[in-house]
């Protein structure tokens, strides 16, 4: 089947780029559809939402492709009052197709109604539609000028971009270490999932004292490793550290590896373990709960995209 560039102009026979190989250029442009910019929702004093003009990726499935929808700003359709428990709506936009069955190629705005319940669920936005915001409505509501915002905005981002947090393990327990010295553990994992060749950056964070049978000790001190980072089950080369403790002290210490990984899916770790001790029976005394005002931190890791890999 032969296609033809997007820039390019039609042959002479007036065949060119089709809507549908410029919907899978668009959709080469970004990793999601969302919110670009704009599209802000508030309440009104009637029972319709107010959209404010902006852009969205729209999408009617993954083979149809993107669409880039621009809203001038205007008002939802009516919903219904609040009922005796609140509700969540879903407002989203919509690229109307002829070619797909629609009565018109407008761009459109909708509101899906969740069920009224004590705890309301989000419902889902239709297919083909994109979700761009999400108000809680109050009990008893006659407008929606007492809704507020449930959720964050769902931007689309751009392909290529720094994706942020790809995922993250924290380990809440206040746990007493091994006393075995190099005697090393495979903790923390996190799974994540890139869409190309990415850099990333693993963040690892933890907060001990010096153990002894089951307290704190000022007595002796703990040199405490992260070996190394692994991806995969694989070390990265020159990626550990060791942190000391002592006096009886909650000490906390990071440590951040930068590397390359390939697309697809992934799982991260520390390879970690006590060091060495001034004596014999001395570990790690990890903290996470909260101690004299003070809010601990407790074992994390942390998988940042920090872009693509060239």
């Amino acid at each position: 089947m032969a296609v033809t560039a997007l820039g390019i102009a039609p042959d002479d026979t007036g065949a060119g780029v089709t809507p549908l190989t410029h919907r899978q250029i668009l959709k080469a442009h970004w990793e999601n559809t969302g919110v670009i910019t704009g599209l802000t929702i508030s309440g009104r004093s009637d029972l319709t939402y107010s959209v404010a003009a902006g852009v969205a990726v729209c999408s009617r499935g993954a083979a149809d492709g993107y669409t880039e929808a621009y809203w001038p700003g205007g008002n939802t359709p009516a919903v219904a009052a609040g009922g005796a428990n609140p509700r969540i709506d879903v407002i989203w936009i919509r690229a109307n197709d002829p070619t797909q069955g629609d009565a018109d190629n407008h761009v459109t705005i909708g509101v899906t109604q969740g069920a009224a319940s004590a705890t309301p669920v989000k419902p889902s936005a239709p297919a083909g539609c994109t979700e761009i915001g999400s108000r809680l409505l109050p009990a008893n509501a006659s407008n929606t000028n007492g809704s507020t915002a449930n959720d964050s905005v769902a931007y689309a981002i751009p392909h290529g971009a720094g994706l942020g947090l790809l995922g993250q393990n924290v380990n809440t327990a206040d746990l007493h270490g091994d006393s075995t010295v190099r005697k090393w553990y495979y903790e923390n994992a996190v799974q994540f999932t890139v869409p190309t060749d990415r850099v990333v950056e693993l963040v690892h964070e933890c907060t001990f004292a010096v153990g002894e049978g089951n307290g704190t000790t000022r007595d002796g001190w703990i040199s405490w490793a992260v070996a190394a980072f692994q991806i995969d089950g694989v070390d990265i080369p020159h990626s550990g550290a060791e942190f000391q403790a002592s006096n009886g002290v909650w000490e906390d210490h990071s440590i951040s590896c930068i590397t390359t990984v390939k697309a697809g899916t992934h799982v991260a770790r520390v390879r970690n373990g006590l060091a060495n001790s001034s004596k014999a029976g001395l570990h790690p005394y990890f903290r996470y709960s909260e101690n004299n005002g003070i809010s601990y931190k407790g074992r994390t890791l942390r998988v940042w995209d920090r872009g693509v890999a060239r």
